[in-house]
Order: structure tokens, then sequence, then C-alpha cells
């Protein structure tokens, strides 16, 4: 198994996901993931199956079982070093939580996930497979995990297209500019601005990007929010929506009737 096509993440390495896990554990964090478990459509004490898609060191079941306590959660991801920090973490839920490992590169993923599900949950995870038309792919193979009646929530990234993205980015200068002003109490103009002025920091790098790869992500169309959310109603869900878009971040759900 690959840890990241693009060779930005090395997830089989411990001491890497030690410091992934300290970027992110943290209440502001955890508040944001506690709209994925709010948007369940089941009562707090409703026993339901949930699958949490590449749950990492479990953030999402520990939101789903605080608002759940009565669910049970299967924790999927292909990092070593993830689930062993999922089942440390997560060891006083007991057999409420069971973790399994594979790929979701693979569309053989899902082939010991015994499902389906009442909910299906995600964060940060299904961009990683770099590719959209595996992205896509991912999609159709989560459909018949999800029970009728429930649901699939996606916190994720998003691509932009090509004009909202120089929106995007106009919009960080903007505000760099406001905050520049309020500080000094002078206009600048854009040029002028400090080098780096609404971009994000450099992202990490464990490896070359294969050119191979490169080709096959620009010769599918991007996974920009429209794209993904016609993924899903293609896949057979009976209604997608997006709850919150925030910059490069999205809460896509998708509904099956029951």
């Amino acid at each position: 198994m690959q840890a990241d096509p693009m060779g930005m993440h090395d997830w089989h390495s411990e001491a890497y996901v030690e410091e992934w896990i300290g970027d992110w554990d943290s209440e502001e964090r955890r508040a944001t993931l506690r709209r994925i478990a709010h948007l369940i459509p089941r009562d707090p004490d409703d026993e339901f199956r949930v699958l949490d898609i590449g749950g990492g060191w479990g953030p999402v079941t520990r939101v789903v079982l605080e608002a759940y306590p009565r669910a049970r959660v299967t924790l999927q991801d292909f990092s070593l070093p993830m689930l062993d920090e999922a089942r440390r973490r997560l060891q006083e839920r007991g057999d409420a939580v069971t973790f399994t490992q594979s790929d979701l590169m693979s569309p053989k993923w899902t082939a010991n996930l015994g499902g389906p599900f009442d909910a299906v949950v995600s964060s940060l995870a299904i961009h990683n497979v770099r590719f959209p038309d595996r992205i896509r792919d991912i999609y159709a193979e989560v459909f018949p995990l999800v029970a009728p009646g429930g649901c699939f929530l996606n916190l994720d990234q998003i691509a932009a297209g090509e004009l909202a993205g120089r929106a995007g980015r106009h919009a960080q200068q903007m505000a760099a500019r406001q905050e520049l002003f309020e500080q000094t109490g002078q206009w600048k103009s854009l040029g002028e601005l400090p080098t780096g002025s609404g971009r994000r920091g450099p992202m990490h790098a464990h490896g070359p990007t294969a050119e191979a790869d490169l080709q096959r992500i620009a010769g599918h169309e991007p996974a920009t929010l429209s794209n993904q959310l016609r993924w899903l109603r293609e896949a057979g869900f009976d209604e997608v929506d997006c709850f919150v878009r925030d910059g490069r971040s999205g809460l896509l759900g998708a509904f099956r009737a029951g």
C-alpha cells in the first residue's frame, strides 16, 4: 500500500503520524467534527451502525459516540500507526468500536467491512487518494454500504474550479490587505502585500510525484463541489447537499430514502 500518490504524507511512519495528530487534535477541530455527528438523522438513544472511513486515530468516531452512546462504529484506515493510536485512544469504548485495515486505492477496500451501515462518515481522508476518478469510484463503492434511510457524511477538501479558485485566492489577499490596514492604518495595493499573503504554508513533502500520476489527475474532471455532488447522485443517493463550505473544505451529505 502506498502512503500518498502525491508524496505529501507518510502514513506508515509512526513519527509522522504522531506529528499529524498533534497538529489536528484540538477542541476547535472537535467542534467542527461534531457537525458530522449532529447530521446523522437518529435519536441519541438509538442503537445503530456507523462506518468511519479513513478514521485515523479516531476523532470522528469519538464525537459520534459522544452524541450517540449506543452506536457501534467500524473504524477503517490503511495506516497501522493510525489504527494503533485509535485502539489506544478508544480502548475505554470496548467492543463499541471495531477496527479494520484496508486501502481506499483498491476497489477491494470494502471486502471485510460487514455492511450495510446506518451512517457512513469521513473527514479529511478520501481526498488523499488524489485521483478524481478514484474519488468518484469510492462514492459508488460507498453507496451499497449505506442502508436504506441512512446517510453518508463527508467533511473533506474540495477542489476549486479555475475561476472560483482565482476568486478565492483574491479574497484571501483582500482579507490580508484589510488586516494590514487595521494594524497600520494604511491601505496597500495588492502588489505591495508581503510575499505569501493570503496563501497557505508549504505542504509536507515526503517523496516525488510520478509523472503518470500527474497525467492521471489532469486527465479527469476535478473534484469540485458541483462534480462531487453529481458523483454522489450518480452513485445512487436520493438527495445530496453541501451543509458547510469554508475555503477549501466542505461538508457533503448524501442520503438514501427509507
